[in-house]
C-alpha cells in the first residue's frame, strides 16, 4: 500500500530511497543526522536501539541523556531494510524485510552475532522476545499476477535465543488467521499477532506454537490492526485505519472496549510503560497516553516543539518514552511522568 510518498508495511512506515552500505560509523559520517528512515525502536539493557530502514543501519542511544553510542551496519550485520526490533537485555533481534532474515546483535558491544534465515521468513516485520524464544511475524507480501495479496501467505516463526535454532514454524491457514501478520507481542505464555489484511488477532501458545484462538468480528473494531502489546492482563491493539485501540481480556479473548477519539489518528505503534499505554499516531503527528487499567485518556501530546513527524515507533526506557520520527529523521524523548518534552535527537 503506497500512501503520500511513503511505503506502509504492517504499521511500520519507511520512505523509499537508495540504500547505503557503511560499517560502524559516527554521526559525522551520516552528515548531521544519526538517523536515516528511523522506524522500529526498543530498549536493550540501559540503551535504546533504532532501526534505520533507509540506509540499513542501527542507531544506539544512551537512555539517561540521549547521547549517541554507535551506529552499526555493513555486510557483517546482514541488515536489509531493518524493520521490527526487540531486545532481552543482552541481545538484540532485528527483522530484515528485504533479505528475509533475523539479525542478532550483542546489545552491550554492538557486535554482530549471527544472521538467521531458517523457517518461513517471508518479509519479516515484527519481533518479540520472551524467555528462551524470540518470535518473528512475517507479513509475506506475495501477490498474484493481478497484484492481489495471496491469502494465508503470512507466517510466525520461533527461535531459541541462545543458539538461534528454529523451534516453531507456523504458516498461515484459515484456522489460525495469519494474514498480513505484522505486530507481535508475548505475555503470559502466549504470543499475540495482528493480522492487518484479515482484521483479526491470533493468539498462539508460546510453548507449542499451536493456535489458542483468533479474535475478530464486528465487536472487535479491528480495521487494519498493525501493532499489539500484551500487559499480562489485557492485550491492546492499534487499528491504523480505524483510528482506534481495541482492548482484549488476555485470559478469555473477550473484547473489553474499543477506544476512539483521544487524539487517535492513524495509531501505528504502541507500548506499555509506567502503568500507561502510549500510542504513536502516524497521521496525527502526536502521541496518546491512556490509563492501562481502564482505557481513560491521560493526555494527548502534539506540540510542534516535540518534533513529531510521521511517528512510526514507540518504546519506554529509562524515565522516558522514545518515538521515531521518520519524515524528520529524528527521535523524540518525552518524560514518562508528565509527557513533557525531554529532547529531540538528530
Amino acid at each position: 500500500v503506497v500512501s503520500t510518498g511513503f511505503l506502509l508495511i504492517a504499521g511500520l512506515v519507511f520512505l523509499n530511497s537508495n540504500f547505503l552500505g557503511r560499517n560502524v560509523a559516527s554521526a559525522a559520517q551520516f552528515g548531521t543526522n544519526a538517523f536515516n528512515g528511523p522506524t522500529g525502536i526498543t530498549t536493550c539493557g540501559s540503551h535504546v536501539w533504532v532501526t534505520n530502514v533507509t540506509n540499513n543501519s542501527l542507531t544506539e542511544l544512551n537512555t539517561s541523556n540521549g547521547a549517541l553510542i554507535r551506529i552499526v551496519n555493513g555486510a557483517s550485520y546482514f541488515l536489509s531494510e531493518p524493520m521490527g526490533v526487540a531486545g532481552n537485555g543482552s541481545d538484540l533481534w532485528v527483522a530484515n524485510l528485504s533479505n528475509n532474515t533475523l539479525a542478532e546483535v550483542n546489545c552491550r558491544t554492538g557486535a554482530s552475532i549471527r544472521s538467521i534465515s531458517s523457517g518461513n521468513l517471508n518479509s519479516p516485520v515484527g519481533v518479540a522476545v520472551a524467555g528462551t524464544k524470540v518470535w518473528v511475524a512475517s507479513q509475506a507480501l506475495k501477490t498474484t499476477l493481478n497484484g492481489d495479496v495471496i491469502m494465508n501467505s503470512s507466517s510466525v516463526t520461533g527461535y531459541n535465543t541462545s543458539s538461534g535454532s528454529l523451534l516453531d514454524n507456523v504458516n498461515g491457514t484459515n484456522v489460525n488467521g495469519l494474514n498480513g501478520s505484522s505486530g507481535i507481542s508475548t505475555s503470559g505464555g502466549n504470543v499475540w499477532i495482528t493480522n492487518t489484511y484479515g482484521n483479526s488477532v491470533t493468539e498462539l501458545s508460546a510453548a507449542s506454537g499451536s493456535v489458542v484462538r483468533v479474535v475478530g468480528g464486528g465487536a472487535s473494531g479491528f480495521k487494519w490492526p498493525v501493532a499489539v502489546i500484551s500487559t499480562g492482563a489485557d492485550v491492546w491493539v492499534a487499528n491504523l485505519e480505524g483510528n482506534s485501540l481495541t482492548e482484549i481480556n488476555e485470559s478469555t479473548g473477550a473484547v473489553r472496549r474499543v477506544v476512539t477519539g483521544d487524539g487517535l489518528n492513524g495509531p501505528a505503534a504502541i507500548c506499555e510503560f509506567g502503568k500507561a499505554i502510549w500510542v504513536a499516531n502516524l497521521y496525527g503527528d502526536s502521541v496518546t497516553e491512556l490509563n492501562a487499567y481502564n482505557g481513560s485518556l491521560i493526555r494527548v501530546v502534539r506540540s510542534k516543539s516535540d518534533g513529531f513527524s510521521a511517528p512510526t515507533g514507540i518504546a519506554g526506557g529509562g524515565s522516558g518514552i522514545w518515538i521515531t520520527n521518520q519524515w524528520s529523521n529524528t527521535v523524540t524523548e518525552l518524560k514518562a511522568a508528565n509527557g513533557s518534552l525531554e529532547r529531540v535527537i538528530r
